[in-house]
């Protein structure tokens, strides 16, 4: 009984220190709020494309380049240094003191102010810019996650396709309605379409990290999207596409920016024609039977006699004329690529309802027919398995249709310089 009793004891104490060492539950235990709570809701385009902007390193970068021209407009609005002298000499008088300020004249302060904002401005151009690289990017990379995930569904289907064909040959081989060879045809399609599932599982995960990327976060996050592949903003009509292009086409507003900047450095150029004077003020010293302190005043001034900037002047003015060909030229592209896109992205969205609508559900059709009749032992296993192969084509074939139109409509808000809404 004592030892009985000994051991009872014994383990009392063991639980004892066990639940001291634990302690009480934390406060972040009794708080877990359960994982769906935690979970992020599924993204939809408007709203990775806005995490995007915010958080994208590479859009971050190029926004600090604003920095750098505000730098030089804070540069530009400085007033010329005074100079200031002081001179010993043996000769008399033996000390000279003076101070000497120069004096825009020509407004050439307030002209550079001018071209060092007119060149701030570029930052907005530089800005959007990035903008359409990183919308494009986006969209490829979000409708891209969409294809992959339905891609990933559309393996599995096959996956489950494979299978109950494989449990039909082999029940039908059972009862000595068909031979070991369609067994083994059917095993094969099953081995075959897993293997397709775990490389669009990988697939699928490739292309996340890509999106990822874009969103400022690390590769391994998973994400869930909402939509599909087919969602699509409302075409523009051409009159109205023109117009919007003309507006915010970033080349044709890179060109405007570098005109106007130009015409800016010009005005700069021709107020430097007019010297700046230099005025002087300050006090002879110590000039021996004759003064102790003499005041003096002077001015100095560049004669324009050689240099009037007349090259530099030629130059921008050529430049201008130059800026503006080439603006032309940009014009009459954007015309072009803009129809060009338009037409891409209608046959491209006609294509995908084709399959939408007739394709894919006619490959279903053939698909649920030919496994019906290997079923009833009209057909043979290998016209069941091509027809599930068929079905599988042109369902892929479908998805790469819905990409097809989503680098379309890519290529057009590229050539707009804004998203289609």
């Amino acid at each position: 009984m004592a030892q009985v009793a000994h051991s009872r004891t014994t383990g009392i104490a063991a639980l004892c220190v066990l639940l001291v060492l634990a302690g009480p539950p934390t406060r972040a235990a009794q708080n877990t709020p359960p994982a769906a709570t935690a979970a992020e809701p599924p993204l939809t385009f408007g709203v990775a494309l806005d995490l995007a902007i915010t958080n994208n390193l590479e859009l971050a970068a190029v926004r600090r380049g604003r920095a750098i021209r505000q730098a030089h407009v804070s540069t530009a609005r400085l007033w010329d240094n005074p100079e200031f002298s002081a001179e010993i000499t043996r000769d008399t008088p033996h000390g000279d003191v003076a101070i000497a300020l120069p004096v825009d004249l020509g407004r050439v302060r307030s002209r550079r102010v001018d071209l060092a904002k007119e060149e701030l401005v570029m930052a907005d151009v530089e800005e959007a810019a990035a903008l359409r690289d990183l919308r494009r990017k986006v969209r490829l990379a979000f409708y891209g996650l969409l294809a992959a995930d339905e891609q990933v569904a559309l393996a599995d289907g096959v996956l489950t396709g494979a299978e109950r064909m494989k449990e039909v040959a082999q029940a039908r081989y059972e009862e000595g309605a068909a031979p070991r060879l369609d067994v083994m045809e059917a095993e094969l399609g099953a081995i075959r379409a897993r293997a397709d599932m775990d490389l669009a599982r990988s697939s699928r995960r490739a292309v996340q990290a890509d999106l990822n990327a874009l969103l400022n976060r690390p590769p391994g996050i998973t994400l869930t999207l909402a939509g599909g592949s087919s969602d699509l903003p409302s075409f523009p009509t051409m009159d109205r596409a023109t117009a919007d292009a003309f507006a915010s086409n970033v080349d044709m507003r890179a060109a405007d920016r570098e005109a106007a900047i130009e015409e800016r450095r010009l005005s700069l150029l021709k107020a430097e024609r007019t010297p700046v004077p230099t005025f002087s003020v300050g006090t002879a010293l110590n000039a021996p039977g004759e003064f102790n302190v003499g005041a003096h005043a002077g001015v100095s001034v560049a004669i324009p006699l050689f240099s009037r900037n007349q090259g530099e002047i030629a130059a921008s003015m050529a430049t201008i004329d130059l800026i503006k060909a080439r603006r032309e030229a940009i014009r009459r592209q954007v015309e072009a690529n803009l129809f060009s896109a338009l037409e891409r992205a209608t046959a491209q969205k006609a294509r995908a309802e084709s399959y939408r609508t007739a394709l894919v559900p006619t490959a279903v059709a053939i698909q649920g027919l030919a496994e019906e009749s290997y079923r009833l032992g009209r057909d043979s296993i290998l016209t069941a398995l091509l027809a599930q192969r068929a079905l599988r084509d042109v369902k892929s074939e479908y998805l790469e249709a819905l990409l097809a139109l989503q680098a379309a409509v890519a290529d057009l808000e590229d050539i707009l310089g804004a998203p289609i809404t």
